[in-house]
């Protein structure tokens, strides 16, 4: 979930200022010239020194090692990482801040719902948030993407919070626009185009659905935006959401995948080819039972040292790796096609659509499980199962204020506490769904 805007520039002005910005895009840049066998040697000096640090100031950690009688210096290579014990979305719902190796005031805190339907708490140094734009940075660069373009943003920041009818609003030193991923619609867009073309983008940034569903306005207006690049996050994109965003904004799609948990990043580069990034995380993958053509994507990050998080189990599920190399010519290892985050559209009581509309649970925190679902335009039920010591009146009262805030006003919001959330036919909890309302 999106900071305040007062935040947001906060940590912007934050990353400008890191002192070790500069040696970091140096260290990424040369990073992809080395060889595997160089990247791997890196991944292992990275992983021996994380795993003693959180072994001898993380309480989780400390707690674990001493339990299983693992001797933290027996972690020395790639292989030996199948000694460390696998976490999951569970392990960051209750009691995160046992993982914390720096004091908590010196980290950013973030929380997502993900796909899971679970809220997870974590912590960031600010040293790994520039980590991680650097390493979007240079991902931009094999596209002729400067390392801060001006860029059109459209994910769950809001423009507006005071609600004064402001469409887009510009944040100071950051060269980015906002745009309000819920309030997109043809009554506004000529005065809307007008400030983005005002603002002249180079890039467009944001959900694959936010991006489409402004790309749907533009083209019924016979209206085109070209920019260097359209970079996308967070949700699987369509072949037709695809070629929609090629076609208004004339330039590449330049996807990324991630996670609020920032274990592992992998990402589209000029040839074609989708990459992970080494030097940000390891990766393993699992098989995935009954399934011989898929496998759980697994992280260690190598960047946040102040809250490790060590065989990540991420839930997203790739297919077979492609067997010939990238034309591209860099040793990061190619991944297969990813079945990450995939979420039904819902529709506001006044005919809006609301792109990502799991954003609204990312703050729900105590929950063990959560869902919301579009009963009908306008109508949501929240399915709430609570955890030990939850504040279900709290999260309520919170989720009311999500609504208000990301759905807009004169919704029918209700709330169903339940002991388990139905899951789907593959066993997964949607974070969000749209269904009938009961008869």
């Amino acid at each position: 979930m999106a900071p305040p805007a007062r935040f947001v520039s906060f940590q912007q002005r934050t990353r400008q200022a890191f002192p070790l910005r500069l040696g970091m895009r140096w260290s990424l840049d040369r990073m992809q010239r080395r060889s595997a066998e160089e990247i791997v040697r890196y991944q292992e000096r990275r992983l021996r020194l994380l795993v003693r640090l959180a072994a001898s100031r993380s309480d989780f950690y400390r707690d674990w090692f001493a339990g299983a009688g693992v001797d933290p210096a027996s972690i020395r290579t790639l292989a030996d990482l199948e000694k460390l014990p696998l976490l999951d979305r569970s392990h960051l719902v209750h009691r995160p801040e046992r993982f914390l190796v720096y004091p908590r005031l010196l980290t950013w805190v973030a929380h997502s719902s993900g796909t899971s339907g679970q809220v997870v708490t974590v912590h960031r140094t600010p040293g790994s948030s520039v980590y991680e734009l650097a390493s979007l940075q240079r991902q931009w660069s094999w596209f002729d993407v400067p390392h801060r373009p001006r860029s059109l943003l459209l994910r769950s920041s809001d423009p507006d919070p005071e609600g004064a009818g402001v469409l887009t609003r510009e944040i100071p030193a950051t060269r980015q626009l906002l745009v309000s991923s819920f309030r997109l619609g043809q009554e506004q867009l000529p005065q809307l185009v007008d400030q983005i073309r005002a603002f002249d983008p180079q890039v467009v940034e944001g959900w694959p659905s936010s991006i489409t569903i402004l790309a749907s306005l533009l083209r019924e207006r016979g209206e085109r935006l070209p920019v260097r690049a359209v970079i996308t996050s967070s949700e699987v994109m369509t072949v037709e959401q695809l070629t929609l965003m090629r076609e208004v904004f004339d330039g590449p799609v330049v996807d990324h995948y991630g996670q609020t948990e920032r274990v592992v990043m992998a990402g589209a580069c000029e040839a074609g080819g989708y990459h992970e990034f080494p030097d940000y995380g390891i990766v393993e993958l699992l098989p995935v039972e009954g399934r011989e053509d898929r496998w759980e994507i697994v992280g260690t990050p190598l960047h946040n040292w102040g809250f490790p998080l060590f065989r990540y189990r991420t839930g997203d599920e790739v297919g077979p790796r492609p067997t010939a190399p990238c034309p591209c010519g860099r040793a990061f290892p190619l991944l297969g096609k990813i079945d990450g985050r995939v979420e039904d559209s819902f529709t506001a009581a006044n005919g809006r659509p609301l792109p990502l509309p799991s954003v609204v649970l990312d703050d729900l925190v105590g929950l063990r499980e959560v869902q919301v679902a579009q009963l009908a335009p306008g109508c949501f039920e929240f399915r709430l199962v609570p955890g030990t010591g939850a504040d279900t009146s709290a999260a309520e009262e919170q989720a009311r204020r999500n609504v208000e805030k990301y759905f807009g006003p004169d919704q029918t919001v209700t709330f169903r506490v339940m002991s388990e959330i139905p899951r789907e036919g593959n066993g997964k909890l949607r974070a969000a769904v749209r269904l009938s309302a009961p008869s």
